[in-house]
């Protein structure tokens, strides 16, 4: 359930991507490679191209961890130095652009197939491919036309399965943004049918009350004409506060339970208190009135937020609930130590804050995820009060 909260602190993960470590992986093993065949004295080019050869290989595997974030600096970049690569007369004799490091370049324009739009995708492809033919045609080892096409063919063959591969991927994490975004709103879709079960439970109660009032104030009204008042003061409110937690049409069928409350959550806390998972509410301020709907937002972020911790995190696992009541409204955070470390799993459906988020949006307010530095996740919510409010 925390795909939909991971993306409040991506750069915590920024460097664990798989192309990113494909690049490390590829600067790792093709730079000395690259390096141990110019250094071999048979073929030791003279010592200013042996420098500028190395520091063009640097410069094009930094472009691979360039392009994990802008694929058209990166792709600049790469052909200004293949072209150096291929045109500069001494490195031409040491044959530089057919050494291990220039197939970092490939990676590069994978990224661009998979990052940019239409018209950049299709010009580094064709960029590509001229740079295959002059690489082809102007390599002086390759005397024999045959040879020289057959160079071409196969540059270009690489460079094309690196712009498909590239490719191949977007198309696939476009269609996995797409089922996300479907799995969100039906989340949203959801939570909203919930809503309008718990708004039951609140017009249904209120309901109950202002019938029962009116009846009283009917048949006292002219033997007791103070009761009748107050009874009709009772229905008055009741009535005022079932219009302001009304959000949503509410089902005919749906089921009657009884409404959590803030006093509601130690037993929550209570429920998911194990040896191996500490749990601990602190509540700070003065108490002031929450409407019904704001405290079952309230209520159930805490409990997605627990059930995240537990479902998440390896034991032991440590959890903190504070609840801080202010002038402006209520604030909750839970937080968690990470435990042990984090546990993939399979349980859930991914989206579950998403329909908290929009439980707690519609209550007037807030809900904010995002990674502790370490390890472990902050979940606030904020929500007015009736005193805040009004």
């Amino acid at each position: 359930m925390r795909s939909e909260a991971s993306v409040a602190s991506p750069r915590r993960h920024a460097w664990l991507r798989v192309d990113v470590i494909v690049a490390l992986i590829a600067l790792v093993i093709l730079l000395p490679s690259s390096i141990a065949i110019l250094t071999e004295p048979a073929t030791r080019p003279e010592p200013w191209i042996l420098a500028l050869m190395i520091a063009l290989y640097v410069v094009l595997h930094l472009t691979t961890l360039l392009a994990v974030r802008h694929p058209v600096a990166a792709i600049v970049i790469a052909n200004a130095v293949m072209c150096a690569l291929v045109l500069v007369p001494g490195i031409r004799a040491a044959s530089g652009a057919f050494l291990p490091s220039a197939a970092a370049y490939l990676l590069v324009i994978g990224q661009v197939a998979a990052q940019t739009r239409s018209s950049v995708r299709i010009a580094a492809l064709a960029g590509g491919i001229f740079g295959a033919g002059l690489i082809a045609f102007t390599e002086l080892r390759l005397d024999d036309p045959e040879l020289r096409l057959g160079a071409f063919l196969g540059l270009s063959g690489a460079i094309a399965a690196a712009w498909a591969l590239g490719l191949v991927l977007r198309v696939r994490r476009d269609q996995a943004e797409e089922r996300m975004a479907a799995r969100v709103s039906q989340a949203i879709a959801d939570e909203r049918g919930r809503i309008n079960r718990d708004l039951h439970d609140i017009v249904a109660h209120s309901m109950t009350v202002m019938i029962a009032q009116a009846e009283v104030a009917r048949t006292v009204r002219a033997d007791d004409p103070d009761r009748s008042d107050a009874a009709l003061g009772i229905v008055v409110d009741t009535g005022r506060e079932a219009l302001r937690g009304m959000r949503s049409v509410v089902a005919d069928d749906a089921p009657r339970q009884p409404l959590p409350t803030v006093d509601s959550l130690e037993e929550l806390v209570e429920g998911v208190r194990t040896p191996s998972t500490d749990v601990r509410l602190s509540e700070s301020g003065t108490r002031a009135p929450l409407r019904a709907d704001a405290a079952l937002a309230l209520h159930h972020a805490v409990r997605e937020a627990l059930t995240n911790a537990i479902r998440h995190n390896a034991p032991p696992v440590a959890i903190e609930v504070r609840i801080d009541w202010r002038p402006e409204g209520v604030q909750a955070t839970i937080e968690d130590d990470g435990g042990s470390g984090p546990v993939v799993t399979d349980l859930g459906s991914g989206v579950g804050l998403v329909g908290i988020t929009e439980r707690v949006r519609l209550a007037g307010g807030t809900l904010t995820a995002h990674g502790r530095d370490l390890r472990g996740w902050i979940v606030t919510v904020d929500l007015p009060t009736e005193r805040s409010i009004g």
